[in-house]
């Protein structure tokens, strides 16, 4: 691979930060190095020691805090022999990597998936449905060694930064192959890395590989894990969508030309309000204006009819002519409104719901709105920002931001364009983590 002018300088960097640490003023020194080793093990298998204690002592307590959390499966280690142990901590990270767990699933490999919380566990269980999906178990010694006997993983794959000492340990014991897959660190977190970097190498030492995000990330995962990382794309944009051919589409929905097309996708309460007060003014500088509702949850499209009702609209479902407004009614057709607008604008984002995903209009190279709660996608609206591919908008400066794009039609193209060759450079990644992974499984 060729690394450019600023790589190289990246890695000086990381390697002078590494050389500030301890181990690196004590080269020079290989006794107090090694004592230095020895003392931070020891500290180690203090730490093993405490959490097994306070494990022991204080499991009522636990049990009774976790069953509150409806959490008390992460007491349990889960049973039957896996091919690949996958852990995810979140919801975002399960999204972020089920282009990948599919691809493996539909090579043959038996997968369980592990997540941190809730919610992560339920989203898999909803995507997955044949895939065994449990909590992972807390972090304390005999739980995590437990689970690697009960489970006997050929390989673990670890998403992002989820470093957890005794999971790592316990596979270490065990001889057991790990990955870090979609893998991101933050000079922040390295450098905390980077003070105990001698329990890195013991933590580590079944580390076979670190897929990373970027370049960058790549250089600072070699800093811990020497010349394990390299760059393999960000699974998060490696997304595949149905193909439409727009001219046929639009004339499906009785569109014309003419006609500027306007999608709130994945609408949350509040914002059909809002979008339903603004569009007769929007309407009087862009007489052919159409707007297409897609409420996140079907079951609230009486409540939206109830807000259209002195306007001109259809359910999707009834669609058989023009109409001024489209309510979609039905699930599955994000994609076609996406593919079809010609500005996007993301639910759940103008008030505090969280955001959702704005990659699905990028696929179609649509010029994209997303409102300032962006929480839940907050990584891949900073990467599209970098890009110039989105418009962080707010209830305040909406109207204005849908103007000023319905009528910059370069704009508009410019923003759809970036926002596409976000997705066109990531595109490998799905390809690269599978190619990496089943080398690791030979």
């Amino acid at each position: 691979m060729v690394r450019t002018s600023a790589c190289h300088a990246e890695g000086r960097e990381f390697e002078s930060r590494r050389s500030r640490h301890s181990f690196g003023r004590l080269r020079g020194r290989p006794f107090l190095l090694m004592m230095m080793k020895i003392l931070l093990v020891l500290l180690f298998l203090l730490y093993r020691l405490v959490i097994e204690l306070v494990y022991c002592f204080a499991y009522p307590l636990i049990w009774m805090g976790l069953g509150a959390k409806h959490y008390r499966e992460a007491l349990r280690v889960g049973q039957g022999k896996t091919d690949i142990l996958i852990h995810a901590a979140s919801l975002g990270e399960i999204n972020a990597l089920s282009s990948l767990i599919r691809a493996l699933a539909e090579s043959g490999f038996t997968l369980h998936l592990n997540t941190i919380t809730v919610t992560g566990r339920e989203r898999a269980k909803q995507l997955f449905p044949k895939l065994t999906v449990s909590l992972s178990p807390l972090d304390v010694p005999h739980l995590k060694q437990a689970q690697m006997r009960a489970l006997r993983p050929r390989l673990i794959l670890i998403a992002e930064t989820e470093i957890w000492p005794n999971m790592l340990y316990a596979a270490r014991k065990q001889n057991i192959p790990i990955v870090f897959i979609n893998a991101r660190i933050s000079p922040k977190t390295l450098d905390f890395y980077l003070k105990i970097r001698s329990l890195m190498t013991l933590w580590g030492s079944t580390v076979k590989k670190v897929l990373a995000q970027s370049e960058a990330d790549a250089q600072r995962f070699n800093a811990l894990f020497l010349g394990k990382a390299e760059f393999a794309g960000n699974l998060k944009f490696a997304i595949e969508l149905p193909s439409f051919t727009q001219q046929e589409l639009r004339k499906q929905w009785f569109y014309t030309d003419e006609d500027s097309i306007l999608c709130w996708g994945s609408s949350r309460p509040g914002e059909e309000e809002l979008i339903i007060k603004a569009y007769p003014h929007l309407r009087k500088a862009h007489p052919n204006l159409k707007l297409i509702l897609a409420p996140r949850h079907p079951k609230r499209v009486r409540e939206v009819e109830s807000l259209l009702r002195e306007m001109d609209y259809v359910l999707h479902s009834q669609l058989s002519g023009r109409h001024d407004i489209v309510v979609i009614d039905s699930l599955g057709r994000l994609a076609e409104c996406y593919a079809i607008c010609d500005v996007a604008v993301i639910g759940g984002s103008f008030f505090d719901f969280g955001g959702h995903n704005p990659l699905e209009p990028a696929f179609y190279a649509k010029a994209i709105i997303i409102g300032n709660y962006y929480s839940s996608c907050k990584d891949s609206v900073h990467i599209l920002q970098q890009s110039r591919g989105i418009m962080v908008s707010s209830k305040e400066t909406l109207m204005e931001d849908i103007s000023l794009l319905l009528a910059d039609h370069q704009l508009r193209a410019d923003m759809g364009e970036n926002a596409k060759k976000v997705l066109t450079e990531n595109a490998a990644a799905l390809k690269n983590h599978i190619e990496e992974i089943k080398k690791c499984l030979c």
